[in-house]
């Protein structure tokens, strides 16, 4: 367990809240070298990769081609368009037991995603999409182009991604695999164009031969530069091509073959991260199980790679694939985290379980993974890992078996992975979904390594929560919380957000023995393509740019401390804080419920609300009318069919997205609490409470609202009380770096004002008056970095000379800062 001191109490005793009457320098907070905390793992930071936002094509992987395959139009197995929309087949999910016949997602309707002619007149060129003798059976789809006409050149034009990104001075490298028909007697010339039309440099490609593939390496050495350049190839007699493939690159991180876009990458390994988590997320089970990420079809020549449709909304190349990612790994000194698909669809989406007879598959690929990057040259995996290039084993660390799965049936099959994985390769960490929220009466699994958490949230949350840790269980396993983000109420990001990151940060550094792995998510954003609304790092064609939250995260990762010393406080608190009034609302999740006899009691007044039937939305109805902090709301609910319970609203803003609601019979009917929502999600607020709804029958429910405290009485019982508490604003973070015999302090200071403590510093000999302070700050907690003004909001390093075994340091407001400090023990 661990201790964590209230900052407020230290203020109270240094005269220092409102109504004092002296005001002294600061709060004296004493540190302690001499009594060692929990250490700070080096695994600690890590990074975790999903292909969404389009954070691999058109963001980390460096090819300029988009659509370059001409394989955006396959579907997944069974799937369908209707109405524009990519419509899957209907399974049941493995939960609920229902089949999902209304789930769409997003599908592009474009004829040929990227690319177009010019001149576009159908009289003088066309093109579509031929299955007509493949190169690669894997990758059947070609692009006719048939010229009609040849008056004047006809150019095809890939746009790329938003553009290309094409600098002087850089040697682009351009593979093209193309067949012609006999009558085509032209020439063939790929040209740079700037986005104006401007020719910046240009390579003819030779196919000599009609009727066969001709595949053709080329160098483009651009003569200028355009971030909104595209490519085209350009025809000058008339007759029909055949392209299969079209590729550019520009020089690659570590000058890798197929690799990473050098400052993209450069970003990441920045943060000097200590794992690469891959290949996500929710690509990892797939939208359904037809539609998952296949890491063997990932590997081999770039040309012959199908892609996949994403999860996300888009076609995922597969470019960036399993052998890239591991070198990338081995290039940054990471090492990787392979997630596998246990036999599960996204239960998020539609949920399908394969077969039993299934299950073995699925673990023999999870084993030829391992194989794959760790195999002896005398296995079969192992060595197509050397036929590609690389005898010696890959950096591969840890296996996190199914992504943010749950229930009995992940349990059980966690249980046979786990099992096989371990007994055939003891070395290897094994990890858990955890989607639970550390709630260990919903976990049934045998034994794991570790569990993964995740948590997006808004910043109170965090804000309230650096205790989360201190009194969990230690020795069944460590946590790894492998997706963590305040992405609620801050827009795209904010110095809020990242100030309540760091806030939490803190409480899991302090639980270091606990709490051994971090990785923000999502990663990576093209500006372009927001399909989640905050994420760590921006991409454009020519520039990358880290968020506010980067700079924490960066922070953290390089003045991590061996271990934890004890300090006298660690958060300060405000007084007070109280409900917010508004209207009252009624819904539910996954469920059929009625409500009536609805009645609000407010200054003695009662006012009657008309009944609710056949609720079957989250929030169905939102009632006329707002209400104060003060009040009774009484009712008869009754559920009538489906997974949960009631969802019963106050204090709501007239949008619907802001207030309060108890979820009675929440989380699989297991669990009765209290959650503030905010524009882009939730949070719960209280003690989560073991409660099951029965259904068809009546329940006599009443919630009692004051200023400071919510009651809610189920046929007469109160089921839970929660007082609102106030948001700490303040935190304290203090370890010892033995490498460089530093003391490192960390303050967090979310508040409108400075905040200046007196540090004592006990247990060492001797403390050098100089040393170093990072500061990241903003004047507002709303402010955060843009492409316009990238560096808008980044650490400031700066040399102090005051520090001593007493010292006294100001930190300014809406900061986080970092004070290093020699000290012998």
């Amino acid at each position: 367990m661990k201790k964590s001191t209230n900052l407020y109490l230290a203020m109270m005793a240094a005269g220092l809240l409102a109504g004092c009457a002296s005001q002294p320098e600061g709060v004296p907070v004493t540190l302690n070298v001499s009594e060692k905390g929990a250490p700070v793992s080096p695994s600690m930071y890590g990074v975790f990769f999903e292909e969404i936002n389009h954070a691999g094509d058109g963001g980390l992987y460096a090819e300029l081609v988009q659509n370059r395959s001409f394989e955006e139009k396959e579907m997944p197995e069974g799937y369908c368009v209707e109405h524009g929309r990519l419509k899957p087949a209907p399974v049941k999910n493995h939960l609920s037991g229902r089949v999902n016949h209304e789930a769409t997602f997003h599908w592009n309707n474009e004829a040929v995603r990227a690319w177009s002619l010019q001149p576009a007149d159908e009289a003088i060129a066309t093109m579509k999409l031929t299955k007509e003798k493949p190169k690669f059976d894997t990758a059947p789809n070609n692009l006719l182009v048939t010229i009609h006409r040849a008056d004047q050149p006809v150019q095809l034009i890939n746009e790329g991604y938003w553009g290309m990104n094409i600098e002087q001075g850089k040697m682009y490298a351009l593979r093209t695999i193309i067949r012609k028909a006999p009558d085509y007697q032209g020439t063939i010339t790929a040209k740079l164009l700037t986005a104006e039309g401007k020719v910046i440099g240009q390579t003819s490609i030779s196919v000599k031969q009609a009727g066969t593939w001709v595949d053709e390496l080329k160098v483009i050495e651009p003569t200028a530069s355009d971030n909104s350049a595209r490519l085209a190839l350009e025809f000058d007699a008339p007759g029909q091509v055949w392209l299969d493939y079209v590729s550019l690159f520009p020089p690659t991180f570590n000058d890798r073959y197929n690799g990473m876009r050098q400052d993209v990458a450069q970003c990441l390994a920045d943060l000097k991260p200590a794992f690469f988590r891959w290949p996500g997320g929710c690509v990892v089970e797939g939208i359904s199980l037809p539609n998952r990420f296949d890491w063997k079809k990932t590997l081999g020549d770039p040309a012959a790679r199908p892609g996949e449709y994403s999860t996300w909304g888009y076609r995922c190349s597969y470019g960036m694939g399993y052998h890239e990612v591991l070198q990338y790994c081995e290039d940054i000194g990471a090492k990787l985290m392979f997630v596998c698909n246990v036999g599960l669809g996204c239960q998020f989406r539609m949920g399908d379980a394969s077969p039993e007879s299934e299950i073995p598959a699925y673990l023999d690929d999870c084993m030829d993974a391992i194989e794959y990057a760790i195999g002896g040259l005398d296995t079969e995996w192992g060595a197509l890992r050397a036929q590609n290039g690389h005898a010696e084993p890959f950096p591969l660390q840890y296996v996190e078996i199914g992504n943010e799965n749950w229930g009995a049936e992940y349990d059980r099959r966690f249980d046979i992975f786990y099992k096989a994985i371990k007994e055939k390769y003891p070395q290897l960490t094994l990890i858990y979904d955890d989607m639970s929220g550390l709630r260990e009466e919903n976990r049934s699994i045998e034994k794991t390594d570790m569990i993964d958490p995740h948590w997006y949230v808004a910043p109170d949350f965090f804000y309230r929560n650096t205790t989360l840790f201190d009194t969990k269980q230690r020795g069944k396993w460590e946590v790894y919380v492998g997706e963590y983000a305040c992405n609620q109420g801050v827009g795209g990001g904010n110095m809020n957000a990242a100030l309540s990151e760091a806030a939490f940060i803190s409480g899991m550094e302090r639980n270091g023995d606990l709490v051994t792995m971090t990785s923000y998510a999502p990663l990576f954003e093209n500006v372009n393509n927001r399909e989640w609304a905050t994420n760590l790092i921006w991409i454009d064609t020519d520039q990358v740019m880290g968020r506010t939250s980067y700079y924490v995260q960066k922070m953290y990762a390089e003045n991590r401390p061996t271990y934890n010393i004890s300090s006298s406080a660690t958060t300060i608190t405000p007084d007070s804080v109280e409900y917010s009034g508004g209207s009252i609302g009624l819904g539910t999740w996954e469920t059929e419920a009625d409500y009536k006899d609805i009645r609000v009691t407010e200054n003695g007044k009662t006012t009657t609300l008309p009944d609710l039937m056949q609720a079957t939305e989250v929030l169905t109805r939102l009632y006329d009318g707002t209400y104060g902090n003060r009040f009774t709301l009484e009712m008869k609910a009754r559920k009538t069919g489906g997974a949960e319970g009631f969802l019963v609203f106050f204090g709501m803003s007239r949008d619907g997205k802001q207030g309060y609601r108890f979820n009675i019979g929440g989380w699989g009917n297991h669990t009765t609490a209290l959650q503030q929502l905010y524009a882009q999600g939730d949070q719960v607020v209280s003690r989560n409470i073991p409660h099951t709804i029965e259904a068809g029958r009546w329940y006599d429910l009443r919630i009692e609202l004051t200023p400071r405290v919510a009651r809610l009485y189920v046929d007469g019982q109160l089921i839970l009380e929660n007082e609102l508490q106030p948001v700490p604003q303040k935190f304290l973070a203090s370890g010892y770096d033995e490498e460089t015999g530093e003391v490192i302090v960390k303050f967090i200071n979310s508040a409108d004002e400075p905040q200046t403590i007196d540090f004592t510093l006990d247990g060492v000999s001797s403390v050098s008056p100089e040393g170093r302070a990072i500061t990241l700050k903003a004047d507002d907690l709303g402010d955060e970095n843009s492409m316009d003004n990238p560096t808008r909001i980044v650490p400031v390093e700066e040399a102090f000379s005051g520090f001593g075994q007493t010292f006294s340091y100001t930190f300014p407001k809406y900061s986080f800062t970092i004070l290093r400090i020699k000290a012998e023990k």
